[in-house]
């Protein structure tokens, strides 16, 4: 007899329900997940990326990239930062993953706004992360996320007003990144004060007014601090001085006043320091203790006294900004020697004594800019062998003495300025092909420019003007394609004016006046379309104006005291170059009080006829 089933026993009944009941909420659960997921990806369907190759109905959530799960399979994190998402971020349904601890889509073109009802179900994230995107309108109450340890929010799009009582709660915040974005003008928030776990915080750009608190000092924790480009004024606070894990300060571009704090030394672990465009002053003394600088910025501001001498045992200072202040004295002369400088500027302060000569000890400066101030003696020679140089800035000082052999030709040099100050010797042959500005003027160099000028495709202005050149200027020249401005003015050039200046078809500013230049005018200037700016005069010119300069549309034009003769052509007869044919007796125009009349002839009749209808010069 066949038996009939029976049921179990109560016991093993209870464990197969609960069985049940477990995988019933499973089949709830995961598709769920899916669901939510893709409808995530719907929304950056316009997105070019690659991302949601993997994102496909057939696969398990937790193997799609950037989805990450807790042991029971449940989505956690979404981490799709820099993926080139374009789209509305779906945060109404995200917000229905009811583990989901970790958001991070930073660096992305998501838009859109976001709403605070949105992000009322997002309690349980401990990360967001919408930093670098496209969002308008205000932020919302994060009053809900009281979990949060990041919060990044930065150069976003949000404007408005800034909801700061909402990190009233947020005591687990160890993160907090909320710059360049348009908030309202609000006074720094002391919400902000009593968190106390911060180590990031960045508020850069974000329309802070007001004094920085004193309470600043509670967060001792920091590690990066940063405000700056905001419109923050009074003093550094003193209780600054607490915050000793700092390795970044930056405060620059605000009014801020006073000097910097007693006890700042005490920040030995700072590495990076901004304080520029602000009006601190008094010395900086209390820098002298900062050992550990890699970067010390603090131009525009009114600090005086001297360079601590102790900067030059500054082994990891790589960029050093004092310029804009009062400084007064000389640089340390072993400032550089023992780091590895990239970039100097103490250009505007008073500075004096001699270029300090170590500075590219260690062949890694590229910018060297120590100019408006009053520095006297030679350029080291050993900046001859400073390879790494890209721009040299020493103008408007008072260093004399010929330019080292080799430093025309430092391979990567793209600026060299040198004017204003009383140097001497000829430009040699060996001139970086790297050039783009090179400013000589103002001083006493002497010689012939090389016929190795042609080199320099890359050079846009070159200036000469005011110094001792002599010889002719060399055909080559024509060659530099790149020049937009030629000023060789007041110098000793003899010989032509080479028609292959024609060839620089570029060139809007051609100044060639006060030197002993004779020939005639090359008809090829008149292929120069962008000049707007010709002077000539004060040499030996002769023949006639060129036809093919009527072509030019010049703002300025002098061809004065010269030897030029024959009739001016007519569409230079306007009021703007009345003055540019003074001093050449052979030239004849008629009704211009300064130049002999042309004599009877048709010519002649057709332009006065021509003058009086356009009323001009009578």
């Amino acid at each position: 007899m066949r038996r009939a089933c029976s049921l179990p026993s109560q016991p093993t009944m209870s464990v197969v329900l609960l069985l049940f009941f477990f995988l019933s909420l499973l089949s709830t659960v995961q598709p769920d997940n899916l669901e939510i997921l893709m409808k995530f990806k719907a929304a950056f369907q316009e997105s070019n990326t690659l991302v949601f190759d993997s994102w496909t109905a057939d696969n398990q959530p937790c193997n799609f990239t950037g989805v990450s799960c807790n042991s029971d399979g449940l989505v956690t994190s979404i981490e799709l930062g820099n993926r080139n998402l374009v789209g509305v971020i779906p945060l109404d349904s995200l917000c229905r993953l009811p583990y989901l601890q970790k958001l991070c889509l930073g660096l992305n073109f998501i838009y859109g706004t976001i709403t605070v009802d949105v992000l009322r179900n997002c309690s349980k994230l401990k990360y967001l992360d919408l930093g670098f995107n496209s969002f308008s309108g205000m932020v919302p109450d994060l009053s809900t996320l009281t979990q949060l340890e990041l919060l990044s929010l930065n150069s976003s799009g949000f404007s408005g007003p800034f909801p700061w009582s909402s990190l009233a709660n947020m005591t687990n915040l160890a993160f907090l990144s909320l710059g360049d974005n348009l908030f309202d003008m609000d006074p720094f928030p002391v919400e902000v004060l009593k968190l106390e776990k911060l180590y990031w915080l960045y508020l850069s750009n974000c329309s802070l007014q007001g004094e920085i608190p004193k309470g600043i000092g509670n967060l001792t924790g920091l590690i990066d601090l940063e405000l700056a480009d905001n419109y923050l004024s009074g003093d550094i606070p003193v209780d600054i001085v607490k915050l000793t894990n700092l390795w970044q300060l930056e405060l620059y571009d605000n009014q801020l006043t006073g000097k910097i704090p007693p006890g700042f030394g005490n920040l030995t672990g700072l590495t990076n320091f901004e304080a520029s465009n602000n009006l601190l002053e008094g010395d900086l003394t209390e820098l002298r203790f900062l050992t550990r600088l890699v970067s010390l910025q603090l131009h525009g501001n009114q600090f005086s006294g001297g360079v601590p001498e102790e900067f030059s045992d500054f082994r990891n200072l790589v960029n050093l900004t004092l310029s804009m202040n009062q400084l007064r004295g000389p640089l340390p002369q072993k400032l550089g020697s023992l780091a590895d400088f990239n970039f100097i500027d103490v250009s505007n302060n008073y500075l004096t004594g001699p270029i300090p000569p170590e500075m590219c000890k260690k062949g890694k400066l590229k910018v060297l800019r120590m100019f408006q101030n009053i520095f006297t003696g030679e350029i080291p020679a050993n900046y001859a062998n400073c390879t790494s140089m890209i721009r040299l800035r020493v103008n408007k000082n008072s260093l004399s003495g010929s330019v080292p052999p080799g430093l025309w030709g430092v391979p990567h040099a793209h600026l060299i300025d040198l004017s204003m100050n009383q140097f001497n010797g000829p430009l040699t042959s060996d001139i970086a092909s790297s050039l783009i500005f090179m400013d000589l003027s103002y001083n006493m160099f002497s010689g012939e420019i090389p016929s190795s000028i042609k080199q320099l495709q890359n050079l846009q202005n070159l200036y000469l003007q005011n110094n001792q050149f002599s010889g002719s200027i060399p055909a080559t020249l024509g060659s530099c394609v790149s020049l937009k401005e030629i000023d060789l003015s007041y110098n000793m050039f003899s010989g032509e004016i080479p028609s292959s200046i024609g060839d620089l078809r570029m060139l809007q500013t051609l100044y060639l006046q006060n030197n002993q230049l004779s020939g005639s005018i090359p008809s090829s200037l008149g292929w120069l379309s962008f000049l707007n700016r010709l002077n000539l005069s004060n040499n030996n010119l002769s023949g006639s104006i060129p036809s093919s300069l009527l072509s030019l549309k010049l703002i300025f034009l002098d061809l004065s005291n010269n030897q030029l003769s024959g009739f001016i052509p007519q569409s230079l007869f306007i009021e703007a170059y009345k003055n540019s044919f003074k001093g050449n007796p052979g030239l004849c125009i008629s009704h211009i009080n300064y130049l002999q009349p042309c004599s009877s002839g048709s010519q002649d009749v057709a332009f006065s006829i021509s003058i009086i209808q356009c009323g001009i010069f009578i």
